[in-house]
C-alpha cells in the first residue's frame, strides 16, 4: 500500500494474486484506489457504519472481482473502471438507514467484452432517505459488453427515497438493463408467508433480512452479527 499525495488523500492497493480483501475503519479513513491486476479473481468485503466511503477499482484484462458492502448510515462513492478486455465485476450493496444517506456508483466499461452487475439494496427507517444514483458508462469503442442494475429500497413509513438508474450506451452491441422499485414489501410476498404459518411481523422480519443479505457474500459469522443489528434496527 503507497500512500500518495496529501493533496489528494489517496492511497492505492495492488492485487496481483488471488485473495480477499477486507476493508475496515482503519482502512477506509481516506479514498481508496484499487487496482486489479491481469487475471486476478479478487474479493472486496466492507462492513461499516457512520462513515463516508470513497473507493475506485481499475480492473485489468481478465479480472474477476465480486464486492459486497453492508453499510449503516453512511454514504458511498464507488467508480469502478473495466479498463482491461474480457474483466468482470459484480458489486451487491446494502444499505440500512435510519438518517438520509446519499450513494453514488459508476461503471466505466472501457474495454470489449467487459461484464457489471450491480445490485443496490436499501432498507429506510424514521422516515429516512436513501438515494442511490447508480450510472453504467459503454463506451463507443467497447463492444460485447453486459452493463446490469437492479435498485430496490424497502421503506416502512413515507420518505423521500429516490433511485436514479442510468444508462450512458455508445455502442449497439452491449446488452444493458436496469430496474428499480421504492417501497414496501409486496402484499403476496407476505400473504405466502402468512400462508404458511409464518405471523406477518416475523415475516417481514426474514423479508428485511434476505433483501439486506441475500446478495452479499458473508462468512457465517458476520451474517449473524447483521442480522442482530438488522433486528435491533427493526424495534
Amino acid at each position: 500500500m503507497n500512500k500518495m499525495s496529501e493533496n489528494l488523500h489517496l492511497e492505492k492497493i495492488v492485487i496481483d494474486k488471488n485473495q480477499k480483501l477486507i476493508l475496515d475503519s482503519n482502512k477506509l479513513d481516506n479514498k481508496k484506489q484499487i487496482v486489479i491486476k491481469k487475471g486476478v479473481e479478487c474479493e472486496i468485503e466492507i462492513i461499516e457504519e457512520n462513515k463516508k466511503i470513497e473507493l475506485e477499482l481499475l480492473l485489468e484484462e481478465n479480472s474477476n472481482t465480486e464486492v459486497s458492502i453492508f453499510l449503516e448510515n453512511s454514504d458511498l462513492t464507488l467508480k469502478a473502471n473495466l479498463i482491461g478486455r474480457d474483466a468482470k465485476i459484480k458489486i451487491s450493496y446494502s444499505n440500512l438507514s435510519t438518517r438520509d444517506s446519499n450513494n453514488h456508483i459508476h461503471i466505466y466499461h472501457k474495454e470489449s467484452n467487459t461484464r457489471s452487475t450491480v445490485y443496490c439494496n436499501g432498507y429506510s427507517k424514521k422516515s429516512s432517505s436513501i438515494h442511490f444514483d447508480v450510472n453504467g458508462y459503454v463506451e463507443k469503442t467497447s463492444k460485447n459488453c453486459s452493463c446490469i442494475q437492479d435498485s430496490k429500497i424497502i421503506e416502512e413509513e413515507d420518505s423521500k427515497s429516490q433511485i436514479n438508474p442510468n444508462l450512458y450506451i455508445e455502442n449497439y452491441d452491449v446488452e444493458a438493463a436496469h430496474s428499480a422499485y421504492i417501497g414496501p414489501f409486496q402484499k403476496d410476498e407476505i400473504f405466502y408467508l402468512e400462508s404458511r404459518g409464518i405471523r406477518k411481523e416475523k415475516g417481514i422480519e426474514l423479508l428485511v433480512r434476505a433483501h439486506l443479505l441475500g446478495k452479499l457474500k458473508l462468512e457465517e459469522e458476520k451474517r449473524s452479527n447483521l442480522i442482530q443489528r438488522i433486528e435491533k434496527n427493526r424495534v
